[in-house]
């Protein structure tokens, strides 16, 4: 017998670098489709060891082999076989290298096609030091082909400014980045007179979203702190810039890395962050950056837990609904003391963030658009 009654309608959510289990991919987009009880939710996604489907939910690797580019070209011929098993009335795209296939098999599938626009791809080329001019362009060049496809019926848009930064991006549904769970409650935090103070940075590790900033930045401050602690746990897809991470952490003491090439599961990186005093983000001023909203702002804001950040106004008004944060300049490490004793000095979440700040504020227009593209 099937998994799934008949009278479901099938629904395909692929990436092929994203985990299976990725917070927004899976439990953002296919829990939320999965609680109407009206659809088949099959998941593509990267795995190291093979799937195993839960309840209500079919998975399958698209790469077990995080590196390889023989396995990340064959993803998709396994894609393609997937289309054509599963004959998916609604394809959800959460990578811009599916797009060629998706938009080759609509007609013989009758597939509608949704682009979740999780980056702008092109713009954060600029934030790869790896890459030469000429890798840049051709990687541009790529993606730009891959996403003028035709056939796209919706694209989802993970950030606001994604709407005047690819405005050919039509029709769309902004769907933020928002929180999937619920508010912590939590009291006023004071951390003034406090020595051992828990610093941490989660997510992807890269020299753009200021890893090696935070790092000096954390050392200035041992002088006058050294029972501090910083613990950067996340996905480095930089390998010199892993390994230049790993020579320099041997030499700072309460430095705690635990960097991999493989994606580290969001339930690790919530751990992290919820056990800190203050969780750092360090983003450099780049216009790649500065005009989005990082996951983490919702996710601290949440669990209760403070965020130092780089200047940015965006933010800060953001934070300053209900105090959950300060902003400081990493960059000045003359000042690197005396900004962390001015943040130390402040009372935070002195207000309660509102349900503004959670996924279920931006899930109904989701599930809603699904259902219209069926109509």
């Amino acid at each position: 017998m099937s998994q799934f009654p008949a009278k479901k309608v099938s629904v395909l959510i692929a990436s092929t670098l994203k985990p299976i289990l990725d917070v927004r991919a899976f439990g953002k987009l296919a829990l939320s489709l999965g609680e109407t009880n009206k659809y088949r939710l099959f998941i593509i996604g990267f795995s190291p060891k093979r799937p195993t489907s839960i309840r209500e939910f079919r998975f399958y690797s698209s790469v077990s082999l995080f590196d390889s580019r023989v396995d990340r070209l064959l993803a998709q011929g396994r894609f393609m076989f997937r289309l054509l098993k599963i004959r998916p009335k609604i394809l959800i795209c959460c990578t811009y290298e599916l797009l060629p296939i998706a938009s080759f098999l609509k007609s013989i599938v009758g597939y509608k096609i949704i682009y979740d626009v999780q980056e702008n791809y092109r713009a954060n080329l600029d934030l790869n030091p790896s890459l030469s001019i000429n890798q840049k362009t051709k990687a541009s060049n790529l993606i730009q082909k891959a996403e003028s496809v035709h056939g796209i019926d919706l694209f989802l848009l993970a950030e606001k400014c994604y709407t005047d930064e690819m405005p050919e991006k039509q029709p769309y549904l902004i769907l933020e980045n928002k929180y999937q769970g619920q508010i912590k409650k939590t009291e006023p935090k004071s951390f003034e007179g406090k020595n051992k103070i828990r610093f941490c940075i989660t997510g992807t590790i890269t020299p753009a979203f200021g890893t090696w900033d935070a790092i000096r930045w954390f050392e200035a401050i041992l002088k006058n702190y050294p029972e501090a602690e910083l613990e950067i746990v996340g996905h480095c897809p930089v390998v010199s810039f892993q390994k230049q991470l790993l020579d320099v952490a041997r030499g700072i003491p309460n430095l705690i890395l635990r960097i991999a090439r493989n994606p580290i599961g969001h339930s690790e990186l919530i751990e992290v962050i919820a056990k800190s005093d203050f969780a750092l983000l360090p983003y450099q001023n780049h216009t790649g950056i500065r005009y989005k909203m990082p996951t983490k702002l919702f996710e601290c804001a949440a669990l209760g837990v403070p965020v130092l950040i780089s200047p940015n106004v965006k933010w800060e008004d953001f934070l300053a609904e209900f105090g959950g944060g300060y902003s400081l300049d990493f960059l000045d490490l003359p000042q690197a003391v005396n900004n962390l004793n001015a943040a130390l000095s402040l009372t935070f979440f002195t207000g309660m963030p509102t349900d503004d700040i959670l996924w279920k504020t931006e899930k109904s227009d989701f599930q809603q658009a699904v259902q219209n593209l069926l109509s």
